[in-house]
């Protein structure tokens, strides 16, 4: 179906091609019969011919009707359409342009054309062709441009989703703002998908009057982005059926070079105290099909340069983890930055992590001993395994209370909470207990011969809905002898006690165990229950168990502390090995930073009544200062809050009322998963909208010189044409005229 630029120049121009036929018309009247021999002989001769020469003659006026319409066309611009086909027509027409520009769109493997540089750009100039070619396309045209990271931080923010470019008339004018807008759009690091635009768009479409709607998304169709492909199907459907048209366009080069991903920064251990050795944890992830070797890791330390780090190879498609240590020498927050040389994705080339750093970390003690403070009971081993003294500094402190302390004492003030062989729990206590836990708190049992059995499954098992891991049947010896092929304690796959694994262990070797709880004979723990094994004995049966419970864990170690029922805390080393990678595991999920995300808002929680509202924010990279006064939320709580659109290190500093000056430090990061660059790939797609009416494109396809957009121009094989029709006329014309034969030279 043709149409044209400028299709005022058709209406005007087409009566000029009536102007040869009037001209001949015209020629025809202008003679006068005139009778005389001379002529009359000419005439029947002439009718002898009259044939060929009238064919001569109309096809000499088609000729030259043909050069006026060619003439009139060419300057109308027409295009034959086969892209936007009827969504060119008269009618007004309503378009929602989704680009995508999370990070995966910074890809920059293969930018191979001038302003051009990765997916995003390809993407930008997509968009911007799609608005130059409405602007000159027939009919009325809506144009409304968002992009994918505006909606998903209004959504992390609570607010209404808002366009780059609401709704608009498509004009000459609107081109020019539509440039200057994707102009000045960076490639966010968002790791969104594009599911909140396109409910967005399905609402914007919605509420147009247009006659025709067309929904545009403009992305690199990451296989990541489709892993909920079902709810993208049901919205990608709700649109269609709405009688919205659906173009895809693919702006992903073909041949994608892998990418190097920092999955992880994190603290792998340890006590984050002043002056303990931290191992930290750096891992780097290989998204491509060939392995990578010698990769060096750039290490930062609170802004400063430090020993950096070295992978020597990892995997095609894997992980390596390098670990390195740091050891701080004043409280308060610190900040460990690791960055890897730029790749096709800079964006997650960088990651950094903030590690909260204690003068002392303190942990709860409850002795069951009524007496207390004995140098041979359970607490004493306990203390003295959790901080040995200034020789071997843990950055721990063990504090030792009774068990109604379980009721009276903030316990989110503590590291992990360990109960030595307690009778019996009041119900607050219990309470206490399990709203520590599922907080995610640490908590240890110790059994011993004060545990009531009957009591510890009633108020702390019940079942299974309760703290306690495992239903116990009571105090059983272990009977027989521990042989050189059977210690009495054996290793399982746990992290606690891998630094003890192997074929023989002669630490392990020289624990021995008399007595211990028994677990209740048959007792199989329910699926998905996530009972594991750190030790069992050599009868095979469970000696300590582990059991999330919330977002805590709950350890149990089925016979004492003290020397009483086994000797592992007289004098063997791996006794305190154990007790300090167990409270380092306990306490990892209260110790880890919350993993914030680029778009999710930073919040300062004050003190009302003790802190001042105005809070300061530096933003990285450069250390923006950003002013933000806190306000009541809906919570009730007096929060001060910042949107983050930039991975890296930030800073919030306010002041207390007393004049103190406070400081917290943030890590935001990119979604690590945003770096897998897999393509769903054209087959996936159709599968995956299998019954949805859509038109994939790819950017390259688009191209200004394909003319697959708004159609193909016909004025260069018009030109052509139109010159051709002038030499047949010539050609024609000089054929059907008469002509002086040529005089021959006299003799």
């Amino acid at each position: 179906m043709p149409t044209f630029d400028f299709p005022s120049l058709v209406w005007w121009g087409l009566p000029l091609v009536a102007a040869p036929v009037i001209i001949h018309l015209i020629n025809l009247l202008r003679h006068k019969q005139v009778r005389w021999a001379a002529m009359e002989f000419l005439l029947a001769s002439q009718r002898k011919y009259r044939t060929r020469v009238l064919l001569k003659q109309i096809l000499l006026l088609c000729l030259r009707v043909a050069a006026v319409l060619g003439v009139v066309l060419a300057l109308a611009q027409p295009r034959w359409q086969h892209a936007l086909g009827q969504l060119l027509g008269a009618g007004r027409t309503s378009h929602v342009v989704i680009l995508d520009d999370s990070y995966s769109m910074g890809d920059m493997s293969a930018g191979d054309r001038v302003g051009e540089t990765s997916a995003f750009d390809r993407g930008r100039l997509v968009v911007e062709r799609i608005g130059g070619e409405l602007a000159t396309a027939s009919g009325g045209h809506d144009f409304t441009l968002g992009r994918v990271s505006s909606f998903a931080r209004a959504a992390d923010e609570g607010s209404p989703p808002r366009f780059d470019l609401d709704r608009d008339a498509v004009a000459p004018a609107f081109v020019q703002r539509l440039r200057d807008e994707l102009a000045r759009m960076p490639c966010s690091q968002s790791d969104a998908d594009p599911r909140g635009a396109l409910a967005a768009a399905l609402e914007a479409l919605g509420s147009g009057a247009a006659a025709a709607k067309v929904l545009w998304l403009v992305s690199d169709f990451r296989a990541k982005d489709w892993q909920a492909a079902d709810e993208m199907a049901d919205v990608l459907r709700r649109i269609t059926a709405g009688g919205v048209e659906l173009r895809l366009v693919d702006c992903a080069a073909e041949g994608t070079a892998g990418n190097l991903t920092i999955e992880r920064l994190e603290v792998a251990g340890g006590v984050p105290a002043t002056g303990v050795v931290l191992p930290i944890d750096v891992a780097v992830r290989n998204d491509s099909a060939r392995p990578v070797s010698g990769v060096a890791v750039e290490l930062r330390e609170d802004g400063a340069e430090r020993p950096g780090a070295r992978i020597d190879a990892i995997p095609a498609g894997g992980v390596a983890v390098q670990r390195f240590d740091v050891r701080f020498p004043t409280s308060g927050s610190h900040v460990i930055e690791a960055r890897i040389a730029a790749d096709a994705v800079p964006a997650d080339n960088l990651r950094s992590a903030v590690v909260d750093v204690a003068d002392r970390i303190d942990v709860l003690v409850i002795d069951g001993d009524p007496q207390g403070g004995s140098r041979t009971g359970d607490a004493f081993y306990l203390a003295t395994a959790l901080a040995p003294g200034a020789g071997a500094p843990t950055g721990l402190r063990p504090r030792v209370e009774p068990p109604r302390a379980l009721a009276t004492l903030d316990l989110a003030a503590f590291d992990c909470i360990w109960l030595l062989d307690v009778p019996q729990f009041d119900p607050p206590e219990v309470a206490a207990l399990e709203a520590y836990a599922k907080g995610g708190g640490g908590v240890v049992f110790f059994g011993g011969p004060r545990t009531r059995v009957d009591v510890l499954n009633r108020t702390l098992h019940r079942a299974g809905a309760g703290l306690y891991p495992v239903p116990l049947a009571g105090p059983v010896d272990l009977g027989g002898v521990a042989t050189a092929d059977g210690p009495d304690v054996r290793v399982e796959d746990h992290p606690v006690v891998a630094v003890l694994s192997g074929q023989r262990n002669p630490l392990l070797d020289a624990v021995r165990v008399e007595r211990y709880l028994a677990v209740e004979r048959g007792y199989e723990p329910p699926s998905g229950d996530g009972l594991r094994r750190l030790l069992s004995l050599r009868n095979g049966v469970p000696f300590v168990v582990e059991r999330p419970f919330g977002a805590g864990l709950v350890v149990a170690v089925l016979s004492t502390a003290a020397p009483v029922w086994n000797n592992w805390a007289r004098g063997n080393p791996s006794w305190v090995v154990v007790m300090l990678e167990l409270e380092s595991h306990l306490a990892a999920a209260r110790r880890r930073a919350g993993a914030l995300e680029v778009g999710v808002p930073l919040e300062v929680v004050l003190e009302s009544g003790s802190d001042a509202h105005d809070v300061d924010f530096l933003v990285p990279p450069v250390g923006t200062l950003v002013h933000q006064t806190a306000a009541v939320g809906a919570d009730g709580r007096l929060t001060a809050r910042l949107p983050t659109a930039t991975a890296g290190a930030y800073a919030a500093r306010w002041k207390r009322l007393d004049g103190t000056e406070r400081e917290r430090a943030f890590a935001v990061n990119v979604g690590v998963d945003e770096g897998r660059l897999e393509r769903i790939g054209r087959d996936r797609l159709d599968r995956t909208l299998a019954g949805i009416p859509f038109r994939y494109d790819t950017a390259a396809a688009l191209d200004p010189g394909s003319g697959t957009l708004a159609g193909v121009s016909l004025l260069h094989p018009l030109l052509y044409a139109l010159l051709a029709i002038l030499v047949i006329e010539q050609i024609v014309a000089y054929a059907a005229s008469y002509h002086l034969p040529a005089r021959r030279p006299a003799a």
